[in-house]
């Protein structure tokens, strides 16, 4: 099965992690109900406190739609002021069975 992996990585600006936090609770909410969402987590580094989404899509048209929703375009409105910046990878993946 091939699917589309998205890591993005996003530096909260002092004092913004609260703030930031929400945000993303409900654009995770929001997410997990798309049609060709295959998984979307948000995540905490222990190290330095940065935030990672790691997100699995079905497809690029999948991951398009996403990115046009009314819900990632409020995230991304309402999350621009509060970081230092976002870095973006899009990989195309297959999934590995290690046990055959």
């Amino acid at each position: 099965m091939s699917f589309i992996v998205v890591m993005a990585e996003l530096s909260p600006k002092e004092g913004a992690e609260d703030k930031i936090v929400p945000l993303a609770e409900a654009l995770v909410e929001e997410t997990l109900k798309e049609e060709g969402n295959i998984d979307y987590k948000f995540l905490k580094s222990v190290k330095d406190g940065t935030f990672m989404f790691v997100e699995q899509w079905e497809s690029v048209e999948a991951l398009s739609k996403h990115m046009a929703s009314p819900h990632f375009q409020l995230f991304s409105k309402e999350s621009a002021d509060l970081a230092e910046g976002m870095g973006i990878k899009v990989l195309g993946a297959e999934e590995v069975n290690l046990y055959e």
